[in-house]
């Protein structure tokens, strides 16, 4: 489930990733979610050997790694981000995550339009699926 925390427009604070909570959506990653009238935000931290099955999601994704590398598979082709580096993933396209080197990975993301629901819960067109 993801955790909705907005921030108001009138109120442009500096985001306290200490403050917010975590969530741990599988064996060796981290999640904090920020969400915005218009946009997501998401940080991550990925500790070596993790995995982040494929999905795909209605919203365009940016990814910015800040530190470690991390190969992605996108739309069924290989991408490998180190730090510094970014991609843009476009809405709906079949997307995951691995970290294969010996280093933590941390990432931010973020969406357009706001993030309505969790990428990884099924929707109705799942439903009886294996």
């Amino acid at each position: 489930m993801v955790r909705l925390l907005s921030a108001k427009p009138s109120d442009p604070s500096p985001i306290d990733w200490a403050q917010h909570s975590t969530e741990h959506p599988f064996a060796g990653i981290e999640r904090q979610t920020v969400h915005g009238e218009n946009q997501t935000i998401v940080r991550y931290i990925y500790q070596p050997g993790s995995i982040f099955p494929v999905h795909r999601h209605p919203e365009e994704q940016v990814t910015i790694v800040l530190s470690g590398s991390i190969d992605f598979t996108v739309d069924g082709r290989p991408l490998t981000l180190s730090a510094g580096e970014s991609a843009l993933i476009p809405a709906d396209v079949p997307h995951g995550a691995t970290v294969t080197g010996s280093d933590v990975v941390e990432t931010l993301n973020t969406m357009s339009p706001r993030r309505r629901i969790d990428p990884m819960t099924p929707g109705p067109e799942d439903e009886g699926a294996a």
